[in-house]
């Protein structure tokens, strides 16, 4: 975006367009289809004076900086091209077949020791068959400085110890290359064990990088970072003792079966579900119960899919069509959100111009929320169907560009446009389109966010922000992993599986000289911070004491307490609660909902003074009170708490220290208090490892 409101294109993605912002000087349009003042970028009665060479010269004073000298070649190209009369050449568009089909870049993928050089070859794949090297035509940018720097003709210099991508642009396409800085090459580089493909992908990667994962997780560390993953609670002192107990060699493959034919697996899935799917006190019951219905069924995920996106009536996944005051999302605000939760792509930039910084274009905005045009609902009932004539809520179906002016007519993405003799199913077309093996998105989508569930973070990260800019760190797995959804069926349990057998997945959350810096090649299980609901039940497991959750009735208003609540089955706007505020839930989830995993003082002054972590611990009835009730030595009560809170056995020295601090104090139900104060205010307790 320049001065006067003068805009191109991303990457040159439409040169018609920037052809008469440059000659022409047409003012950019974002919400109107009125031109205003023109101010070309060439002057073709004195060529030399024209913008277009004045301003990147620095004969003008340009926000952008220097592109390139007077006289150079790229300044006598454009300087030649005015001096004809600056004619719109058909190359420009691909009319003759010049234009570019794909980008190739050589090498994908570097591994540099700092001060290291490596040449770029960039080469498009032309319309009409040929190649042609175009290295000198593109752009560079490095993604971390730090790591490599590139110059302008593609040669990249190692700086330091890292890893980053080279974004490379040409004319309407991106891609980038990976490269790696190491210090201290590793060799002979070990043969790494493996279970599936999985760990081959990610094993090939280490070996090229030169990087060694940590060795495998012990009993208690897998132990506990399933039991959280799969189901959100944590493991009982009594299965800790007998997983640990058990000498069978497949015990952990065993373990993950049993926990993913849980109820507990369903009650924890339906709350993750419920958190993307944006399930609202104004549509819980149907809604949620939907969801639940279908984990429980262990629905195929393209099927949840398509009935979500297209479904009609009064329940289950109807309900989402609804705002938090009743009203109904508007059309382009259920193709936002649908686009991100099945897509994995943020279009909301391309509602009133052009993607800013990708290629989906204003066009593509509304043709796709063209299909929701039709959504509409009679009132008195509630019931949401698809009406082309306007009888419903919704009187007019029809979408306007808001850039044009005109209908927007229903269009997929990639341009083809659905059967026009079905505009009643517009939705149920689109749903097929968008969960069809054709498109690339769908299953790396899905599979990327089930991914960063178990890693913390995505292949692709954040996991529904796919675009060429944010490449994958490990794009042949995420292919892969895709790949094996679609032929198992979109079975989630089967994802699952085949992740948690991983021995990527299992490996420990110690680390080694060569990964300690490493946190994107899954080298070592990486902390991750326990949601609010899934901390305050695994407090209330551990101290034995029940939350007593109040639900806010705004239909009768009314409040009814609710015994026997898990927090990860409360809808938030329905359920206040100080502690899940305070440990990042979200208030509402009107949209997508981000959650906030950092640590801040709030959370450290509830630990001190918050009833949750010093009424839960003195209550009686609760855990504690019980233990000293039946005569438990302190030897015993130890033991207990470690194994509820941590899955793990206290150490001969933790033991003595503990037993010695009990000892010492006059009160010893207040120092056993002490002691689970301090494990569940630990990060041991409040991070999964």
């Amino acid at each position: 975006k320049g001065k006067g409101g003068f805009k191109l294109s991303l990457n040159g993605r439409f040169p018609r367009e920037d052809y008469r912002w440059i000659v022409e000087g047409e003012r950019y349009r974002g919400l109107t289809p009125s031109s205003e003042s023109k101010n070309p970028r060439v002057k073709l009665n004195d060529p030399k004076k024209s913008l277009l060479l004045l301003k990147p010269t620095l004969s003008l004073d340009h926000g952008g900086g220097k592109r390139f000298n007077v006289g150079s070649p790229n300044y006598q190209a454009i300087l030649d091209w005015i001096q004809s009369g600056a004619p719109y050449e058909q190359d420009n568009d691909g009319s003759s077949g010049m234009g570019i089909r794909d980008l190739e870049v050589m090498p994908k993928e570097t591994v540099l020791d700092a001060n290291g050089r490596q040449q770029l070859v960039v080469v498009a794949q032309l319309l009409n068959g040929r190649e042609e090297d175009i290295t000198d035509q593109v752009r560079y940018t490095s993604g971390n400085t730090d790591v490599v720097k590139v110059t302008s003709e593609g040669l990249v210099t190692g700086v330091s110890k890292g890893e980053t991508d080279v974004i490379i642009r040409a004319p309407g396409y991106s891609v980038s290359a990976r490269f790696g800085v190491i210090d201290s090459p590793i060799t002979p580089f070990p043969d790494l064990p493996h279970r599936n493909f999985i760990d081959e992908y990610v094993n090939a990667k280490l070996r090229r990088f030169h990087i060694l994962p940590s060795g495998l997780s012990n009993d208690e560390e897998f132990l506990r970072r399933v039991c959280l993953d799969v189901t959100g609670t944590l493991p009982s002192p009594q299965r800790v003792r007998e997983f640990l107990a058990s000498q069978k060699p497949d015990k952990r493959d065993e373990l993950i079966e049993v926990l993913l034919n849980s109820p507990e697996y369903v009650d924890y899935w339906t709350f993750r579900f419920a958190d993307f799917l944006r399930v609202m006190w104004s549509n819980s019951y149907t809604y949620k119960s939907w969801i639940r219905n279908g984990l429980t069924s262990n629905k195929p995920f393209d099927q949840m899919a398509r009935e979500r996106i297209s479904i009609e009536g009064v329940a289950g996944g109807a309900r989402h069509y609804f705002k938090r005051t009743g009203e109904m999302l508007l059309p382009e605000e259920l193709m936002i959100e649908d686009a991100r939760a099945f897509l994995g792509l943020r279009l909301d930039c391309a509602q009133c111009h052009d993607h800013p910084y990708e290629a989906w274009t204003q066009n593509q905005f509304w043709g796709m929320a063209a299909f929701y045009g039709a959504v509409s609902r009679v009132r008195d009932f509630g019931v949401v169907f698809d009406d082309p004539m306007g009888h419903g809520e919704r009187r007019n179906p029809k979408i306007m560009n808001p850039r044009t002016n005109e209908e927007a007519q229903a269009r997929f993405l990639d341009g083809i446009v659905p059967n026009p003799g079905r505009r009643s199913g517009l939705r149920v077309q689109l749903g097929k389109w968008i969960t069809s093996t054709s498109n690339s998105y769908f299953s790396k989508v899905a599979v990327n966010r089930i991914w960063a569930h178990f890693f913390g973070k995505g292949i692709t990260n954040p996991v529904d922000d796919f675009r060429a800019t944010n490449p994958a760190t490990h794009p042949g797995l995420l292919e892969a992993l895709a790949q094996s959804f679609q032929e198992n069926s979109y079975d989630l349990k089967y994802l699952m599986r085949l992740i948690l057998q991983s021995r990527t997945y299992q490996v420990s959350s110690d680390w080694n000289e060569t990964n300690r810096s490493d946190e994107l090649n899954y080298t070592r299980s990486l902390p991750r911070r326990l949601d609010a609901e899934v901390l305050l039940d695994a407090i209330s497991r551990v101290t034995g004491v029940e939350e007593k959750f109040t639900i806010h009735d705004y239909i009768v208003s009314n409040s009814l307490e609710l015994p026997g609540t898990q927090a990860i089955d409360l809808i938030p706007e329905l359920t206040p609660s100080h502690f899940l505020e305070v440990y990042g839930r979200p208030p509402l989830r009107e949209t997508i909902p981000i959650r906030d995993r950092q640590a801040n003082l709030r959370q450290a002054l509830h630990m001190l003074v918050g009833s949750t972590f010093t009424e839960k611990i003195s209550s009686e009835g609760g855990r504690l009170s019980q233990l000293i009730k039946d005569g438990a030595s302190d030897k015993m009560i130890i033991e207990e708490f470690y194994l509820a809170a941590l899955s793990r056995f206290p150490s001969r020295l933790e033991r003595a220290e503990i037993s010695r601090l009990i000892n010492k104090l006059k009160s010893r139900r207040k120092a056993i208090e002490g002691l689970v104060w301090g494990l569940i205010a630990s990060r041991e307790f409040t991070y999964n490892h």
